[in-house]
């Protein structure tokens, strides 16, 4: 396994601010379909959803979109994170190679809840999520976003579905 830091090169960050402008609300709907429809609904092909008192995941690999386009997207949720009250305290990059000689690249953000956030029960207006992973995995085969939230000790947390509302609201309606 090598891990060095996540850097976005310039050109990445011109065709992100495009997509942001121009297609991200089409790539928020597909999401929240796919993740309403496993969650909520009668299944999903692209979404897993794991939950457990440790840690709730999922895993979206809808098949139709490219690998910059989902890069895009755990950049886009990074930025919704990072607007309320965590800090980005990691991002990097992974390739993973396995015994038959397949690497699998892994792009991560790793926020945590603001420093100078306390579990106040009287800040009803935070939410607290727990430690959030955004991971784009990808290779010749694979290319899916994982979201996972840790959670620690006996705090209080929002609940995993209120973290997949905020990140999957429309962007034009967030005050």
């Amino acid at each position: 396994m090598h891990t060095k830091l996540l850097i976005r090169p310039v050109n990445f960050i011109s065709r992100y601010q495009h997509w942001t402008q121009n297609r991200l609300i089409e790539f928020l709907e597909m999401f929240r379909g796919s993740y309403a429809n496993a969650v909520f609904g009668k299944g999903a092909e692209d979404l897993q959803y794991i939950e457990d008192k440790a840690q709730n995941r999922l895993i979206w690999e809808p098949g139709v979109v490219s690998m910059d386009e989902m890069g895009f997207m755990i950049d886009y949720f990074k930025e919704v994170m990072l607007k309320n009250k965590y800090f980005n305290y990691l991002s990097d990059v992974r390739q993973d190679v396995f015994d038959n000689g397949i690497k699998l690249n892994v792009h991560r953000h790793y926020l945590k809840p603001d420093s100078a956030f306390h579990f106040n029960k009287e800040e009803t207006e935070i939410q607290h999520f727990g430690n959030i992973f955004f991971e784009h995995h990808f290779n010749a085969k694979i290319n899916s976003i994982s979201i996972s939230v840790n959670y620690y000790g006996q705090n209080q947390y929002a609940s995993f579905e209120k973290l997949m509302e905020l990140l999957l609201d429309d962007p034009n309606t967030i005050v």
